[in-house]
């Protein structure tokens, strides 16, 4: 039989062997499967084109699963009959058409950053408030389909909501390329976004994985075209790569990154990339969706969150050896803005973050920013609605809200109980204290009447959220640099650094710093060196390849009543 004719016969059975999902929910993956006998060659194409009852179009790419399958992975966003048809660079499934039928969901729609700093579930014109609670699993290529899925059934019970993954680590790196790899981080994603979980994706590992993996920008466009067509219909948000900082070249491949999710992912599942501090010096460079960080140090993303637009999210955890320790980082992180997406080191940890969420839920927290006009604790709020204050170490608490007449609670956060207070803030100035001094607690001041009114009346938020204007001027800079006092500084040498005021008041004396360096000509992005008004700056190594070079120096400041502040100056940076 001639070898023409025996191709046609097999590419013929190919196509008689199409399968399509049954009735899928929405926000759920359809797969459309091929079998195609021996190996189509490097110029291969087969992907489809997806038009939904509304007439919207989304084209989708084939993945090959190995022995000869290959899938089509859709996922519709909206009830009815999807049709689709099939192109391909082999005539027997080029054109090819079908359809299959998206059945309700009850999900509320794909992630995105709403009011500025916070999250909703957007489905069309329609925006659900999102409350982030989310744990990072450093573990999650090594660990067992069946552990993995014990976890994920005790974190949905405490509520968790997001599971931050990094796909390929150094375990994995071997494997990396394989459809087994794939498929063993698709079943657990799969299983994760069953139980109310968004998966948040750092593709690489820290330390200049990915560089060694994919050398050459053609092996990563490949790469991320096969893992976007795989990953990219499931429930998830993007992260980049595990420690931007650690790579040499992380600011150029986190653009390129972008790049990809840009023309790969039809879904535009928001996005940003895993710190090893901050990812907020990376705003303005015109791709990320949301801030990331990795500290307990309360300065930089309460400075950030003045400065810089989009939600934040933090893995407050890091470091933090003891629940009590971590219980503070949680409350804290919360009145620097953050949303919690932390590394959980043990199971009482669980447990605080579980309080953390039943509380939050009831709030208003898709509009609660940072509050200032308190002495005695750090809080959030929806001024004349309600205030959220953490006191870490009890004792008298002085809060100044709108003139309104609020009901008083106080949270324990270390066991969620909620004790009603026989007083009431009726005046701009509450003054009151914790039931007990043995442990922190929370202070919530709310009109629970109005707020309640609220959910009929504001299906969203209730207010505009506007960024301040930072001021830059330095003759308007209530503080100046006293050191580095010369004109060069040593990434070898480390060089102490003092902010001296140039005046004091209440609200300069509790000011917070932070202080980014960028040799601006390396494109290496700026990175955190220090915060607070003195101390020892730390210039990391990776931060430019040529010495001496020209560095710049920025200051971030927030005053006790939340006024933002820059200040800048450039230096020579030696070795």
């Amino acid at each position: 039989m001639p070898y023409r004719f025996l191709a046609v016969i097999l590419l013929a059975a190919a196509a008689r062997a199409q399968n399509v999902c049954p009735p899928t929910p929405t926000y759920s993956p359809c797969e459309i499967t091929f079998d195609v006998p021996g190996s189509p060659g490097p110029d291969f194409e087969l992907h489809a084109e997806f038009r939904s009852p509304s007439a919207d179009t989304a084209l989708v790419r084939a993945f090959p699963e190995g022995g000869g399958r290959w899938t089509i992975r859709y996922t519709p966003v909206e009830t009815g009959t999807y049709l689709f048809r099939i192109t391909s660079s082999v005539s027997v499934l080029d054109g090819r058409t079908g359809q299959f039928t998206a059945t309700a969901s009850g999900k509320k729609g794909w992630l995105r950053a709403a009011n500025v700093h916070h999250w909703a579930l957007v489905e069309g014109t329609t925006l659900t408030p999102h409350l982030w609670m989310g744990f990072i699993l450093p573990e999650f290529e090594s660990m067992t389909q069946a552990d993995f899925k014990t976890l994920i059934d005790r974190r949905a019970a405490q509520h968790f909501n997001h599971l931050g993954i990094t796909l390929v680590d150094e375990g994995s790196a071997s494997r990396f390329q394989t459809p087994e790899f794939f498929h063993d981080a698709e079943e657990k994603i799969r299983y994760a976004n069953q139980h109310g979980m968004i998966v948040d994706i750092a593709f690489f590992g820290p330390n200049g994985l990915m560089n060694r993996l994919l050398k050459e920008r053609e092996d990563r466009q490949k790469w991320f075209t096969l893992a976007l067509a795989r990953l990219a219909p499931f429930d998830v948000t993007w992260q980049g790569i595990e420690q931007w900082e650690t790579y040499d070249n992380g600011r150029d491949l986190l653009k390129e990154i972008a790049g990809y999710l840009t023309d790969l992912d039809p879904y535009k599942h928001t996005r940003s990339t895993r710190a090893s501090v901050s990812s907020g010096t990376l705003t303005d460079d015109g791709w990320l969706r949301y801030r990331s960080y990795r500290t307990g140090d309360d300065q930089i993303p309460a400075v950030d969150q003045q400065i810089y637009k989009y939600p934040a999210v933090g893995d407050f955890g890091a470091g933090a050896n003891d629940p009590d320790t971590f219980r503070h980082r949680l409350w804290n992180a919360t009145a620097d803005g953050e949303y919690p997406d932390t590394v959980i080191p043990n199971e009482q940890d669980a447990v605080y973050l579980k309080n953390w969420y039943e509380f939050m839920t009831d709030n208003r927290h898709w509009e609660l920013e940072p509050f200032f006009d308190v002495t005695g604790g750090r809080g959030v709020a929806l001024e004349g609605v309600e205030y959220v204050i953490y006191v870490e170490k009890p004792g008298t608490v002085v809060v100044n809200p709108e003139k309104q007449n609020y009901e008083v609670e106080w949270l324990n956060p270390s066991t969620g109980e909620t004790i009603k207070a026989k007083e009431r803030s009726r005046g701009e100035t509450f003054t009151t204290e914790p039931p007990d001094s043995s442990h922190d607690w929370v202070l919530h001041l709310q009109r629970e009447g109005h707020k309640n009114a609220m959910l009929k009346s504001y299906y969203f938020d209730s207010q505009e959220i506007v960024m301040q204007e930072v001021e830059g001027d330095p003759e308007k800079v209530p503080f100046d640099i006293a050191q580095p006092s010369g004109d060069a500084i040593s990434q070898g040498l480390p060089p102490r650094f003092e902010i001296k005021l140039k005046r004091h008041s209440k609200a300069l004396d509790s000011m917070m710093y932070e202080w980014t360096g960028e040799v601006t000509v390396s494109g290496r992005g700026a990175r955190v060196v220090a915060t607070g008004s003195s101390g020892t700056l730390n210039v990391p190594a990776n931060i430019t390849a040529d010495y001496p070079a020209g560095i710049h120096i920025h200051i971030g400041a927030v005053n006790g009543l939340g006024k933002a502040y820059v200040l800048d100056r450039n230096y020579t940076l030696t070795r």
